[in-house]
């Protein structure tokens, strides 16, 4: 019976062992998505600013420590035979992406700044090197702290869910503030329990 649970025990190490040192190589914050969610317009009450802006800029970033630390990982997956799991993942994509907006108007939230620059870090999809989406968008805003310490301002993007900049439309103005007013309706009643 020994023997049965040694050879299970090698057979099973080589897995193990590619999830420990995925988890060694990969330290930043992932996330695996075992579903994707619908997109939830009540994730923009983590928002601490909402606004409809036109996007001026959309620049990728490629941070050189995670570009070599995906590098190792697709490499210790190749040499661990994983082959079809390496050649899954590119040699090089975005990290997150800095972006400008010429705000339009604050749906709600402060302080109210007629431009925003914001960094947009994202784990559930793979980020585009170029901006494809509408201009003209409706976005939320907050302050974070970058994996280096540093203070940003962040777009909100809900886990495993699509993107959370939307079309500024009508119907996109009415959900989101409809959402935030509902938010705001269910954080207020506790207050009352």
């Amino acid at each position: 019976m020994e023997i049965g649970v040694s050879r299970a025990f090698r057979l099973n190490a080589v897995p193990v062992c590619a999830v420990f040192l995925s988890l060694l190589v990969l330290s930043e914050p992932a996330m695996a998505c075992a579903t994707f969610h619908e997109r939830d317009l009540n994730y923009f009450s983590n928002a601490q600013i909402v606004v409809r802006a036109r996007m001026i800029s959309y620049q990728p970033i490629f941070d050189p420590e995670l570009q070599a630390r995906r590098r190792q990982f697709r490499e210790a997956l190749s040499k661990n035979g994983n082959h079809q799991s390496a050649d899954s993942l590119s040699d090089r994509s975005v990290d997150s992406v800095r972006m400008k907006f010429e705000v339009k108007e604050t749906i709600s939230g402060f302080p109210r700044l007629g431009d925003w620059e914001a960094i947009w870090v994202n784990s559930t999809f793979e980020m585009a090197d170029q901006w494809t989406g509408p201009e003209n968008v409706i976005v939320g805003l907050r302050a974070a702290i970058d994996r280096h310490g540093a203070p940003i301002i962040e777009l909100i993007q809900q886990p495993c869910a699509p993107v959370m900049i939307l079309e500024d439309t009508q119907d996109n103005r009415t959900a989101v503030t409809n959402a935030l007013r509902d938010q705001s309706r269910r954080h207020a009643s506790y207050f009352f329990q």
